[in-house]
């Protein structure tokens, strides 16, 4: 019998593996992609190591920035840091020039922030009040990232300082959905830019990546009928509180997150893995149930088994 966490991560898996689909490979990429990539090789006079090492990290900016609610000015942050491992400073104000100029974003595609239309069965809110939890959501996932306490301390205020933004941007904002994602694509990215003092690429990616998944099911895109059925249950049936219905999403983005990454160390080390999946199971058991109560819990872990069904 599947536990409650492993049900609860099963039906996160299938809102978020639906925005993978159509990923870009060094196989499958346009000519307008091939040309840019060229561009930035030639007017970055970039040697071969440089060249494989940047069409691997832009291909991976091409696919998030594809995902639902993407963050582009956050992700060319994100990229750019990762570029300052291996670009000489000439090379890194060339390609910065190229990314304010708009060159590094194919017209071949629209990034999922300008999408404005949906379907009746791929949209759902659980509508929580303008809500930002990434401090939280941080302090969970800070023995997973290992972040030692002392970066953890300096990293939390600037955190908690994202949110409070975060929270008035929302409020301040609703309606006006280009003012939100430019206020917001702004706010992130001078966030990143304070937490590179504390925290190094992998553990903000790691981050951002939370975030952008908590920010995906709050706004309930490209979610099925069944799934939007489920969380409509949580807010209207069951009666969960702001908090409550926050505490599950927070688990929902943990198990995605820990999830994909057991799922990798499997391929290699099958014990380390299983064991590693016990311990994740009992962390977010163990949040999951301190935030419902006993009926909430039951009833919620009857309804996923019977999704997962379907």
């Amino acid at each position: 019998m599947k536990t409650a966490i492993a049900l609860l991560i099963g039906i996160f898996f299938s809102i978020s593996f639906s925005f993978a689909s159509g990923n870009f490979n060094a196989n499958n990429l346009t000519p307008e992609i091939n040309d840019i990539i060229n561009q930035v090789n030639k007017d970055c006079n970039l040697n071969a190591s440089q060249a494989s090492k940047f069409k691997s990290d832009y291909i991976l900016f091409l696919n998030e920035n594809k995902k639902p609610n993407a963050n582009t000015k956050l992700l060319l942050a994100l990229l750019g840091g990762k570029l300052k491992s291996y670009f000489d400073s000439k090379q890194l104000e060339t390609i910065t020039n190229m990314a304010n100029a708009g060159k590094l974003e194919p017209k071949s595609y629209i990034p999922a922030t300008t999408t404005t239309t949906t379907t009746a069965t791929s949209t759902a809110t659980i509508n929580i009040p303008a809500q930002s939890n990434v401090t939280e959501l941080f302090k969970q996932l800070q023995n997973y990232m290992k972040v030692a306490p002392d970066k953890a301390a300096a990293a939390i205020p600037i955190l908690q300082n994202y949110d409070a933004q975060l929270i008035n941007i929302k409020k301040e904002n609703a309606g006006n959905i280009n003012k939100l994602n430019q206020e917001k694509n702004n706010l992130g990215a001078q966030t990143v830019t304070s937490l590179r003092k504390y925290l190094n690429n992998s553990q903000i990616n790691t981050l951002v990546l939370a975030i952008t998944m908590q920010e995906n099911i709050l706004s309930g895109k490209n979610i099925s009928a069944d799934q939007k059925q489920f969380l409509d249950k949580i807010r209207n049936q069951y009666q969960l509180n702001d908090v409550q219905t926050m505490s599950v999403v927070l688990v929902l983005v943990q198990g995605k997150i820990r999830g994909d990454a057991i799922k990798a160390l499997h391929k290699t080390d099958p014990n380390k893995a299983g064991q590693e999946f016990i311990t994740m199971m009992n962390d977010l058991n163990n949040q999951l149930k301190t935030s419902l109560t006993s009926s909430q819990y039951n009833k919620i872990k009857t309804d996923l088994e019977a999704l997962l069904k379907k």
